[in-house]
């Protein structure tokens, strides 16, 4: 299926210039939006201690934690599809969804505040992909949101992790921290009742894109 929103358009029309990847997995869609808005700084922030070496000979800036909004030490879910691992455990409605996504391991890992982490750098993309804790995020990041461009976030619509916030939530707190909504990028629905589960979302800066 074809992108809702094809991130091109946008990328024509905004001044990038370094892409924070928060979620970053293997650092492969870093890539991509490296390559689309023609910026070379990429800053990978992803838990899982075995794509760390994948993530530095991409010649990524890399940060192994977690990110919340409060730092410390937490347990870390990990899943057989390692893009589904969390700070929080599966939902029912998740596991029934994607079997495939079934939790393997739990691990400790660093957590720690998106501000603390980094200072503010100017004219950012920010990806946030991290099952779940995407508000903790946002609220332990204020000062290096404020002045980023464009943010892309994935945005649940029903509880795939346990005690996530979903769309609504995630939207006000990025309507307070300055971002409208452009549109979606991406939509995912349920494989038996075809309601919207998840998507992608992109966010522009007010008065800054």
């Amino acid at each position: 299926m074809a992108d809702l929103f094809d991130l091109r358009t946008i990328a024509a029309r905004t001044r990038i210039e370094a892409i924070i990847d928060i979620g970053a997995n293997d650092g492969a869609f870093a890539g991509y939006l490296s390559r689309t808005f023609a910026c070379q700084r990429v800053i990978a922030i992803e838990p899982l201690p075995r794509r760390r070496e994948q993530l530095l000979a991409r010649g990524y800036e890399t940060h192994s934690v977690a990110l919340s909004d409060k730092a410390g030490e937490a347990t870390f879910y990990v899943s057989a599809a390692d893009a589904a691992s969390s700070l929080l455990p599966l939902t029912d409605l998740c596991k029934a969804e994607y079997p495939q996504v079934a939790t393997v391991n739990e691990i400790s890992v660093p957590v720690r505040r998106l501000d603390d982490l980094l200072a503010p750098v100017a004219e950012a993309l920010i990806k946030i992909d991290a099952q779940g804790a995407e508000l903790e995020i946002l609220r332990g990041g204020a000062r290096v949101m404020s002045e980023a461009r464009l943010v892309l976030v994935e945005m649940t619509f029903r509880p795939l992790y346990a005690g996530q916030a979903l769309f609504n939530d995630v939207h006000r707190e990025l309507d307070r921290l300055g971002f409208d909504l452009a549109g979606f990028r991406t939509q995912t629905v349920s494989i038996t009742s075809g309601e919207p589960l998840f998507g992608h979302a992109v966010y522009e800066a007010r008065g800054r894109a």
